[in-house]
């Protein structure tokens, strides 16, 4: 029994709601509790308990990417606390780090990669790629690629879980922006082989959009591509192993950043117009996921002087923008503006919410 006084069922449910924090020095008390804490089955309902409350207590971390002159940072910002973030240790076991790439979170888990020492993107030197819990602090440092050639121009990673096997996995593959050159291999990590292995499979001719411009939903990963003025998205499915394309919505002006990003469990695409120092956006939702037609204007916001750049979605009714290194919210339904103090450069940041959660990196969930 975990106590002497409550039924396990209870005792179960009630410390669902206690922090992550909190649960891991729970696994110091007795036995009992550590064979529930770090059980498959608990780690899973805890999880699912999270995801059920992120929307009302959502948590942000923002990434400033790199600088010529400042380190990298990461900061926390929780609604629950004032309009001030918090920054936090870079999980990285390096000093100089220079700079720092998401590739998204997918339950509570972040993957990222950091260069070192001023070593250009996409060379195997001076660069490590991580998956990072924040809420349990554990680090897994991913082993180095045998296959991948270090000439690359640019390395493109996703990541996310098979839902089929409950496995989380990283595919790495290069740019297709090369005139006349093979197709580099594609490789797939696997978390519970810690190892990599090449896929043969096709991936369709494509260019980056933008690097910030990506999502992971349900299983697949989706990049914002960019050939020959003909937006789409692709994509990599973690279970099928394989990619494909999506075309995007029909936007009537060209001269507009895009993104593409999550609202309500759904796939979204954002449209930034500029003019005359006002911004302003147009919000797509893809309402059956994988089906072209499904794209429906959402939200149409703006054109305000507070505006920025998009950076993405707080809850499924609030935006962030950045607006020269100033970080802003803005509730699409009340219309409700607020600031908040956060280290940054204009353009240098991202914006990632995050559930916190007990998913191990030691090895994968059964």
């Amino acid at each position: 029994m975990l106590s002497s006084n409550l039924p396990d069922d209870i005792v179960k449910e009630i410390i669902l709601w206690v922090p992550v924090k909190s649960l891991l020095r729970l696994k110091c008390v007795a036995k009992s509790w550590y064979a529930l804490l770090t059980s498959p089955d608990f780690i899973a309902r805890h999880l699912d308990f999270s995801n059920s409350i992120t929307q009302n207590r959502s948590v942000q971390f923002i990434f400033r990417l790199h600088n010529l002159t400042l380190k990298p940072f990461i900061s926390l910002l929780s609604n629950q606390a004032s309009h001030v973030a918090t920054d936090i240790a870079l999980p990285f076991t390096e000093e100089h780090v220079q700079y720092i790439f998401v590739y998204g979170q997918c339950n509570g888990i972040f993957c990222l990669y950091g260069v070192y020492n001023g070593e250009s993107r996409g060379y195997s030197n001076g660069s490590s790629i991580i998956l990072w819990n924040p809420a349990t602090r554990e680090v897994k440092v991913l082993p180095p690629s045998q296959r991948q050639p270090r000439d690359l121009v640019y390395v493109i990673f996703g990541f996310g879980i098979d839902p089929k096997t409950k496995d989380y996995k990283v595919v790495r593959f290069g740019n297709l922006a090369f005139e006349g050159r093979e197709q580099p291999p594609v490789e797939v990590y696997n978390l519970s082989t810690n190892s990599w292995r090449t896929i043969k499979v096709t991936v369709p001719a494509f260019r980056l959009c933008y690097p910030k411009c990506r999502a992971y939903l349900n299983g697949v990963y989706h990049w914002l591509t960019d050939e020959q003025n003909d937006k789409a998205i692709l994509c990599f499915d973690f279970a099928k192993e394989v990619f494909g394309k999506m075309q995007l919505p029909p936007i009537v002006e060209t001269t507009c950043e895009v993104n593409v990003d999550i609202i309500d469990e759904r796939l979204a695409f954002v449209a930034t117009y500029c003019s005359a120092a006002n911004f302003r956006f147009d919000i797509w939702v893809m309402n059956e996921y994988g089906v072209e037609r499904s794209w429906t204007k959402r939200f149409n916001v703006g054109p305000r002087i507070e505006f920025g750049s998009f950076l993405g979605f707080w809850r499924d009714n609030e935006i962030l923008v950045e607006d020269e290194g100033r970080l802003i919210s803005y509730n699409l339904d009340t219309e409700l503006i607020q600031s908040f103090q956060v280290h940054g450069i204009s353009r240098l940041f991202r914006v990632f919410g995050c559930v916190e959660s007990l998913v191990p990196l030691t090895h994968r969930m059964q």
